[in-house]
């Protein structure tokens, strides 16, 4: 029986489709399709640019996309999605909230990021608050402006 990628290159070659074209049509760069062709796929990448990959390759050779796709998701799984699979999940640390969008956030601080805080937020507080401290000009409590200079 044919491997996968010399039945992908035996329809390229009966359609008379240059590798070259198929790499310019798709931006997918020659290298990488003539692995395909030989069976290597290490050098692939992960995710969705694995799938897409391997759809614009079938679909410029004409083939049927969802077909071919599914086809080699089944014998060259992506290797992020099987050391994904590998790591047993986490045990569950969710508090009861009233929220089911709650998150449970921790943050370790060291001294020097708490002082810069803590400083900035003290300046702009002070700020604020002369800020909303009542103008003794405006409110008639204090002098009245002395006279200007004849």
């Amino acid at each position: 029986m044919d491997s996968f990628g010399s039945r992908l290159r035996y329809e390229r070659e009966r359609r008379q489709i240059a590798l070259k074209s198929i790499a310019e049509s798709t931006k997918i760069s020659i290298s990488l399709l003539e692995g395909l062709e030989r069976d290597d796929v290490s050098r692939w990448p992960s995710g969705i640019f694995r799938k897409s990959f391997i759809r614009s390759y079938a679909e410029a050779v004409g083939l049927k996309p969802d077909v071919i796709a599914r086809e080699f998701v089944e014998r060259y799984p992506d290797p992020l999605e099987v050391q994904l699979a590998a790591i047993p999940p986490a045990p569950s640390t969710q508090v009861a909230t009233k929220s089911p969008l709650a998150i449970k956030l921790t943050i370790t601080w060291n001294g020097t990021v708490q002082r810069s805080i803590i400083r900035f937020a003290d300046g702009k507080l002070g700020r604020f608050m002369r800020w909303l401290a009542p103008n003794p000009r405006e409110s008639g409590d204090a002098a009245p402006d002395p006279a200007p200079p004849a």
